[in-house]
C-alpha cells in the first residue's frame, strides 16, 4: 500500500478524512493533527512531522496565513520570503518521498478584505503568491495540485460564509482531487 502524507493548514484538515476514506484500499494517508499554519511553522515542525525517509507521496500547502494582512498593515509573510519557504520546505520533503506535490492555496471571498474580518486576504494576494510557488517549485521537480483554479469557478459554493474555509462541496471537491492527484 502506498504510504501519503498530507500537510497544510485548516484547509487540508477540512478534506484529509475524505481523501483518506476515498484511498482506503490503496493509501494509508497520514498527517499532523496540528494545522501547520503559515510556511515559517511548517518549516520549523517538519522534522516531527515528517519522520520516516521511504513516504510514497507527501503533498503540502502553505498560504492562507501567508497572504494575511496583520494589524500593522502589513502582510504576513512577505513574497519573496514565501518562495524561500517554500524551496526550502521542498528540499527537505524531496529527501523524504518519492512524489512531492505543493497544493495551491485556494481563494476566498471576494468582499473578504473589505469585512471585519480579522487578518483579511485578498485574491489578488493568493494568485500571485500561488504563481511565484508554482514557479519556483515546478523547477525542482515538484508537482503543483492547483486546488485554486478548481474552486475560483464558483467560490460562494465552495467556500464557506466565514469566508475562507471550505463547505462541503470544497471539501469533496478538493478531497477527490488531492485523491486521484496522490494516488496517480
Amino acid at each position: 500500500m502506498k504510504k501519503v502524507m498530507l500537510i497544510g493548514d485548516s484547509i487540508r484538515l477540512g478534506y484529509q478524512a475524505r481523501v483518506t476514506a476515498l484511498l482506503k484500499d490503496r493509501a494509508t494517508v497520514t498527517g499532523p493533527q496540528d494545522n501547520c499554519r503559515f510556511s515559517a511553522y511548517t518549516l520549523f515542525c517538519l522534522s516531527q512531522w515528517v519522520v520516516e525517509d521511504d513516504v510514497d507521496v507527501i503533498q503540502w500547502n502553505n498560504g492562507q496565513w501567508d497572504v494575511c494582512f496583520m494589524p500593522d498593515g502589513r502582510i504576513h509573510t512577505p513574497l519573496a520570503e514565501y518562495c524561500d519557504l517554500q524551496q526550502r520546505i521542498a528540499g527537505i520533503l524531496l529527501q523524504k518521498a518519492r512524489r512531492v506535490i505543493f497544493a495551491t492555496t485556494t481563494p476566498v471571498w471576494p468582499e473578504h478584505f473589505t469585512s471585519a474580518a480579522r487578518n483579511p486576504r485578498r485574491n489578488e494576494d493568493i494568485r500571485e503568491y500561488n504563481r511565484a510557488a508554482a514557479e519556483v517549485l515546478s523547477p525542482m521537480g515538484v508537482a503543483i495540485n492547483d486546488l485554486h483554479a478548481l474552486l475560483a469557478g464558483d467560490v460562494k459554493q465552495y467556500i464557506s460564509a466565514d469566508m475562507v474555509h471550505l463547505t462541503d462541496a470544497g471539501n469533496d471537491l478538493c478531497a477527490a482531487r488531492v485523491a486521484a492527484t496522490v494516488a496517480g
